[in-house]
């Protein structure tokens, strides 16, 4: 049993250690915030409608949507991670085909 939670601990450092590898770069990281901000939108705006039309639906929605993203097992960091490096490549493309 120790053997296999040190597996995982193992893979979890190994994935980190890969997404510091890739963000290594300013542009990235910044790219990678920016993901954050507009995948998280939907907490965060519902919650801004709420204070400032008092709207309850808004803070139902919202807080639906925060209950989901926090949630154990929910795939936000390894969403938003996917989607900055999908957006990566294909800037890299587009400045690769710009080159040729």
């Amino acid at each position: 049993m120790k053997r296999f939670f040190n597996w995982i601990k193992n893979k979890i450092v190994d994935f980190l250690r890969w997404i510091w590898q890739e963000c290594k770069d300013w542009r990235t990281l910044v790219l990678l915030l920016f993901v954050i901000i507009v995948v998280y939108s939907p907490v965060w705006v519902g919650y801004l409608l709420f204070f400032i039309f008092k709207w309850k639906w808004a803070l139902v929605f919202a807080t639906a949507g925060l209950a989901f993203w926090v949630g154990p097992f929910s795939p936000f960091f390894v969403l938003c991670v996917s989607i900055t490096l999908g957006i990566k490549k294909l800037f890299s493309k587009i400045k690769k085909k710009k080159q040729e």
